[in-house]
C-alpha cells in the first residue's frame, strides 16, 4: 500500500497508500486491537490449537491467522498451506487455506493481480468467516436497523 496511490476505493477521491494505511491502523486501534507493529514474522507454526507466530521480539498463539505478505509466499509454504499451479496460495471462498483456521489474502493467492481493492476484499472475506465460525453464525460486516428486521 506504501507504493500505491488510491483512486479505487468507494469513498475516497483519491489518496497516498501511506496516508490510508495510517487512517486504517488508527480506526483498528480505535477498537482495542493489540497491534505488534514493526515486529518481523520469522516463522508460524500449528501448535494443535491454533497457531504459534513467532517475531523478532516474541511469540504470540493465536486461534486463526491471516497471512497478508503479498507476492511473498514462504510462510505459507513453511506452514504446509498447498499451492495452485501457478504457485499461489490455494484457498476456497472465504480465503482459508488448506490449513484449517489459516487464511491469505491479496497476492499471496492471486498470480500478478494485484490491486488493492482486492486485497482489502480477501481480508475482508476472511475476517468474516474467521467472525462466524467464533459465532456459530453468519457473521455481517453491516447493522440492520430494528425497524428494518
Amino acid at each position: 500500500m506504501h507504493k500505491a496511490h488510491l483512486f479505487n476505493y468507494l469513498g475516497i477521491e483519491s489518496e497516498d497508500g501511506t496516508a490510508f494505511t495510517e487512517q486504517s491502523r488508527e480506526q483498528v486501534d480505535s477498537f482495542g486491537a493489540d497491534r505488534h507493529q514493526g515486529e518481523g514474522v520469522e516463522e508460524v507454526s500449528a501448535n494443535g490449537e491454533g497457531f504459534v507466530v513467532s517475531t523478532e521480539e516474541s511469540e504470540y498463539e493465536a486461534p486463526y491467522v491471516v497471512l497478508a505478505t503479498g507476492a511473498k509466499r514462504d510462510l505459507a509454504e513453511d506452514l504446509g498451506c498447498e499451492s495452485t499451479e501457478e504457485g499461489v496460495v490455494n484457498v476456497d471462498v472465504e480465503m482459508e487455506t488448506s490449513i484449517e483456521n489459516a487464511y491469505a489474502t491479496g497476492a499471496m493467492v492471486r498470480a500478478e493481480e494485484w490491486q488493492a481493492v482486492i486485497a482489502t476484499d480477501d481480508g475482508a472475506a476472511a475476517a468474516l468467516n474467521i467472525l462466524t465460525k467464533e459465532k456459530g453464525e453468519h457473521f455481517h460486516d453491516f447493522d440492520v436497523p430494528d425497524d428494518a428486521q
